[in-house]
Parts: structure tokens; sequence; C-alpha cells
């Protein structure tokens, strides 16, 4: 939670923690990739060497996606005529793989097998969040509602709190079993540990800090009463347009709670974790950065706990090899005339997540903030 801005990278190296302020964090270490292999080992494949269900439906249905897929992309159809089942399967795949990767580098080609598939070839594409933390301070709003003359920031912000809260599902750190909730819960436990009562400063920073986790918890519970009132998504675009219609707005705030709506309108029902697919990717992996995890409302990055919690965070991620990241998602079960999937509303979201944060974190501090 450094001082310039709310989102930084997550560091997954193990360093040492002492001493390190907001703004020193360094990117994620990049891990050895997989061996391409791995895709047909780790992507529900591996019953298959003891499948006791109907081999000729799976191979009816494998070879008419890969059929499908060799169209599609307009690759050379391996002859795997001369081996058995599995053997057939394991080793088209490994070819048909092969080659798209030499399309997309970012793509990687899989076998699924679910409730309505058995074996069917698909596509898979990461979205690279840049091992990013998206988090959201909420203080400001919670300055701003006290001042009368802050009601229109106020009103604008909690319209937008609410379409993230509501639509696009980021957690709330006030709510049970929330991420931040446990690691708010974590400094709060820190912080009742019994004190030298004789040393006057360390008691008196403790004071602060109790002060700062008792305010947290009770605004966290009023922001999160009112940012759940499903009355603001049917008043969110005349609040925006009623803002930007003020002639003392900030053109900054105007701007982005357009492109905010228009987010909203062109996709009403999105949520950041629809395309959030962790049963797809590196499924032997127990340990994994989960999106509730990254992506979150808090309380604030300029505040007493500001390195405390950024270590806490930082700590918990730093020996994690997979982060949950939004996938796309293309099934060959028919031969597909349809782009895949862009990631335009998680690319236009992340950005719009970025700026609020940047913009809050301007008047993220413990006096009241100015006039907006």
């Amino acid at each position: 939670m450094e001082n310039t801005a709310i989102i930084r990278g997550v560091r997954r190296q193990t360093k040492p923690l002492a001493g390190r302020r907001g703004g020193t964090t360094q990117p994620a270490s990049k891990r050895t990739a997989r061996h391409s292999r791995n895709g047909f080992l780790n992507y529900r494949f591996l019953p298959f060497y003891t499948y006791n269900g109907d081999r000729s439906r799976a191979e009816m249905e494998y070879f008419r996606s890969l059929s499908n897929i060799c169209t599609y992309y307009d690759l050379n159809v391996p002859d795997v005529s001369s081996l058995t089942f599995p053997q057939n399967i394991f080793s088209s795949w490994e070819n048909v793989a092969g080659q798209i990767k030499a399309i997309d580098k970012k793509m990687d080609c899989i076998i699924v097998q679910d409730v309505d598939h058995v074996a069917t070839l698909a596509t898979l594409k990461r979205l690279n969040t840049g091992s990013t933390l998206f988090y959201v301070p909420v203080r400001p709003l919670w300055h701003w509602g006290q001042v009368a003359e802050q009601e229109h920031i106020a009103e604008l912000v909690t319209a937008l709190f609410a379409y993230l809260y509501q639509i696009v599902k980021m957690p709330f750190y006030a709510e049970d079993n929330s991420y931040l909730k446990y690691q708010y819960d974590t400094l709060f436990e820190w912080v009742t540990e019994q004190v030298d009562e004789d040393d006057k400063d360390e008691k008196e920073f403790k004071e602060l800090e109790l002060d700062t986790l008792y305010l947290m918890q009770n605004a966290g519970i009023h922001i999160l009463r009112s940012i759940s009132d499903p009355n603001w998504m049917e008043r969110m675009e005349s609040v925006v347009i009623a803002y930007a219609d003020l002639p003392e707005k900030d053109l900054e705030w105007a701007l982005l709670a357009i492109d905010f709506l228009q987010l909203y309108q062109q996709y009403p029902d999105r949520s950041v974790f629809d395309h959030i697919r962790p049963d797809l990717y590196h499924l032997d992996e127990e340990d994994r950065i989960q999106a509730e995890e990254y992506i979150s409302f808090y309380w604030s990055g300029n505040d007493c706990f500001t390195d405390t919690l950024d270590d806490l965070i930082n700590t918990n991620f730093q020996e994690i090899a997979v982060m949950d990241e939004p996938i796309a998602v293309q099934m060959f079960d028919t031969l597909n005339e349809t782009v895949p999937e862009d990631f335009d509303f998680e690319t236009r979201l992340f950005d719009l997540l970025n700026k609020l944060s940047t913009l809050l974190h301007q008047y993220d501090h413990e006096e009241r903030e100015p006039t907006v």
C-alpha cells in the first residue's frame, strides 16, 4: 500500500520483510515454465488410463473435436491411425497443442472432461493481471459522508462502490469470511496483546491502532449496508449524469464515473469472477492466490497499519506459485464460428479499478478530505 498508488505487484519470492516501506515492493519473480506435456496430464485426462466408460464414445467425441479445432485454426490433422487408445488421443493432442502454441504462445490446448464432455479439446487463454493487488480504499468515502458539503462526491462514489459490490462481486473487508476480514482480525489480535504499560510511546501507539480498528469496523458495517442497497443500481445512471452536470464537478471523477457506467451498461450482469476457472489450470497446485484475495475493498492504504498489513499479505503470497486469473475457454465440441473472448470486460474493469484507487488515494488520510 505505497504512497503513490494502491495497486502494486505481488511479491512471490522470499525476501526480508523488516524495514520494507510502501512503494518498494518488487515485481513477482517468474518460475520456470511447466513442460507442455503437463497440459495433458493436469487437465482431466489422466483418469483415461483407467477409464471404465464407453471408450468408443470417448474416441468419437475427441476426434470430432480434433477435426473441429484443426479446421478452425487450419492445422495439419495428426495421423494416429496406427496407435490404440489412449495413446492415439495423447499423441494427437500433443501434436495439436504444439501447433496451437506456435500460433499463440499465450494459448493452451487442453482436453476437457466434465458433466457434458468425456474428452473434448478446448483452448484456454489467460489474462495476465500483472501479479497485482486490486484493493480499493473506502476511508475517503467514510470521511466524505460525514460532511454535508461533500454530498455529491459521496453519492457518486457510493454508487460506484455499489456497482462493484453488487454486480462485479468485489469482496468487502467487513464481510464475514472475506480474505481481508481475516487479515484485519489478525491485526486486532496482535494489537490487543499485552504491552508494557511503562512504555508511554508504545501505549499511545496501541491506542491509535485500537481507535483505527474500531473506526474501521464501524465504518465498514455502515458502508457495506449502504452499498448493498439495490436502489443504487437503479439510480446509478442518474447519479453519474447529475454529478457530470455539476458546474463545480471534478472532471477526473466525472469521466471515471462515466466509464464505469458504460461498462455496467454494456455488461449489466458480468462479475469479475465469471471467467475465473481454477478447475482448468494447474490442478496439481493446492496453494493458489485466489481472485477474492487480490481483488477487494479495504479500509485504507495510508494509515497506521499500512506497512504491517502490506507485510502480512506479502508474507502470505510470496511462496504461492499460482494466481487465479480470468480465463477464456473455447470448446470445440462443435465447429466454432464466433470470435473467442477477448477480455474486454476484465481489461476495462482492472484499468478502472486502478484509476479509482489512485484517485481515492489522494484523499486517503487522517484529516477530513478537501472539497471535490
